[in-house]
């Protein structure tokens, strides 16, 4: 068993592969028969003269059909592309004008409102912040003041330093 010999990995073909080689498989049979189709309807066509003039006649008249058919297809086409226009000329651009007032009018009022409002509030909000801090700072201040030992009035009366 020491002296294996490394295998080849065997490469798979994923099922995009096999997808593509079966359509392409497809595609060229489908050429092959159009071609001997092809090949057998001109032959059929020089054998039997009178069958290729009934055959012709038919397929003059199927591709009338088809033009007249495919003519009102562009007609009704025409119509709903000038009914698509009317609509968004009288119902989709005074929307359109609505929507843009509208936007207008909230960028108006939150303008309003933050000048008038918000601005206040928060520059109130900063000052009493503002001397809160400097409040406190005062009371820490005094604290530490009162809170230190002082020797001359320690033995005085009995006030401990306070005043009344």
């Amino acid at each position: 068993m020491e002296n294996q010999v490394p295998q080849t990995p065997q490469v798979k073909q994923t099922t995009e592969e096999k997808a593509a080689q079966r359509t392409q498989t497809i595609i060229i049979a489908g050429g092959i028969i159009f071609l001997v189709l092809l090949i057998a309807a001109i032959v059929l066509m020089a054998t039997f003269p009178q069958v290729t003039e009934v055959v012709r006649d038919i397929a003059i008249v199927f591709v009338a059909v088809e033009t007249f058919l495919i003519g009102a297809a562009l007609l009704v086409l025409v119509v709903q592309v000038q009914m698509l226009i009317r609509v968004l000329q009288d119902e989709i651009q005074p929307l359109l004008r609505s929507v843009n007032e509208t936007t207008s009018t909230v960028r108006g009022t939150t303008q309003f409102v933050s000048h008038n409002l918000v601005d206040p509030i928060i520059k109130a909000a900063g000052f009493t912040a503002g001397v809160r801090r400097v409040a406190d700072d005062l009371l820490t201040v005094i604290g530490v003041a009162r809170s230190k030992p002082k020797s001359t009035q320690s033995n005085t009366g009995g006030t401990n330093g306070e005043e009344a």
